[in-house]
């Protein structure tokens, strides 16, 4: 492409390649995807298509998710994925453009998709209703934003990295009985796109986040150095990590009570 690519042809292209990757890796979970609205294969090859338009169908496959938590199951792709997807085809686009620095964390329960197996649509539907509750009154109590959720996946945004620290703990002790939270989260500049958050930053977050096993928060290094000690919380050794889709080992840590 030229250098005078503009950013909706940058995003154009990008959609196209991400919709191409995930259909020759994951037919099976696309084909529900698919289902769902979240996925049209038209991208493919619709020169008029939208090139925003996996930024929003998400939203609007989410309200039917939560009520039927089951439309997920089979696909073998999790939630947090599933919403880091959406800024991953953004994330190159929109390098370079400037924005805000946030905190972006994504969180997901683990053995979400075992319970709603065991307890049904449902009991699974309430137990979310309940746990987005939980979720934004923490988030919003630390003066973050929930920016998204799918199913049992939330991300959400914080002005500070001691904000967003403090949070994810919390949200990790009032997980729903009988199942794990996970978190991860990554500070750097964010682009603002149709109410959505994109960028680098949020690919890494959600990266970060699906590196956590349940129970446990993860971030990066710039999180803990901009939140710094906190009383009551410490942070373990740093551990490299590559993570798909990122050119560089990057630093993580945990972070827990002490």
């Amino acid at each position: 492409m030229g250098g005078h690519e503009s950013f909706g042809d940058r995003v154009k292209r990008l959609v196209v390649r991400r919709v191409a990757y995930l259909l020759q890796e994951n037919p099976d979970a696309i084909a529900k995807l698919k289902e769902l609205g979240v996925v049209d294969e038209s991208w493919l090859g619709d020169p008029e298509a939208d090139p925003l338009a996996p930024l929003f169908r998400l939203r609007a496959a989410a309200n039917r998710i939560s009520e039927q938590p089951s439309l997920l199951q089979g696909t073998n792709i999790k939630t947090i994925e599933l919403l880091g997807a959406q800024s991953e085809v953004a994330a190159d686009a929109s390098s370079g453009s400037e924005g805000a620095a946030l905190t972006v964390v994504f969180t997901d329960l683990e053995g979400f998709t075992s319970y709603t197996e065991d307890a049904g649509d449902a009991v699974a539907s309430r137990l979310l209703r309940t746990h987005y509750d939980v979720v934004d009154e923490i988030v919003l109590g630390r003066g973050g934003e929930v920016v998204k959720r799918l199913g049992d996946g939330h991300m959400a945004t914080f002005t500070t990295a001691r904000a967003a620290v403090l949070a994810t703990l919390e949200l990790v002790s009032a997980a729903p009985d009988d199942l794990r939270l996970r978190a991860g989260g990554h500070l750097g500049s964010v682009v603002r796109l149709g109410g959505d958050v994109v960028g680098h930053t949020v690919n890494l977050a959600s990266r970060v986040a699906g590196s956590a096993t349940g129970g446990h928060v993860r971030v990066t290094l710039p999180v803990r150095d901009e939140a710094g000690a906190v009383p009551g919380i410490r942070y373990g050794d740093p551990i490299e990590e590559r993570f798909r889709g990122i050119d560089e080992d990057v630093a993580v840590c945990d972070v827990a009570r002490s």
